[in-house]
């Protein structure tokens, strides 16, 4: 996907939810990816959660890539994608939930991509490094999340 529009994200919105939150609009644009990932390193680096850093940045640039891929699907011109909200969250002292949410009802799934495959491995390297995954149904949409723990809190 190649894409000629760089816009700058907004910036992390703490939100209300009663545990740490952070919220993130971004453009539907492969530079997004990189953003997003960055975006959670950071949120769970100011958490003291170090550990999670290198399993949350890929649930992240997954699921940043697939809210992407499917906004594309919907609409190909890049400046009418419109934008994906990442939101990183801690609802335990040792628990970080990542998501994305679009505007697309494309459910992802699991698929057994073939060894010469370009594309098709997301959610199984998703479900491979989190603690579990699931999809939340929207009027508008959908809400993809991943939970991932630290190693000495695995369920």
């Amino acid at each position: 996907m190649t894409t000629t529009m760089i816009s700058n994200p907004s910036p992390l919105t703490p939100t209300g939810t009663g545990h740490p939150a952070y919220t993130q609009s971004l453009p539907c644009t492969e530079e997004s990816v990189a953003l997003a990932r960055l975006s959670v390193a950071a949120t769970l680096r100011a958490w003291g959660l170090d550990d999670l850093v290198d399993d949350a940045r890929l649930i992240a640039s997954e699921l940043a890539t697939n809210a992407i891929r499917h906004a594309a699907h919907y609409n190909p011109d890049p400046e009418q994608r419109g934008r994906f909200r990442l939101k990183v969250e801690r609802p335990g002292d040792h628990l970080v939930r990542i998501s994305t949410f679009d505007r697309s009802r494309a459910v992802p799934r699991l698929v057994q991509a073939g060894e010469t495959a370009e594309s098709g491995r997301g959610m199984a390297v998703v479900d491979a490094v989190s603690c579990r995954w699931g999809i939340d149904p929207k009027p508008w949409g959908k809400g993809v999340w991943a939970e991932c723990t630290t190693p000495d809190h695995l369920p």
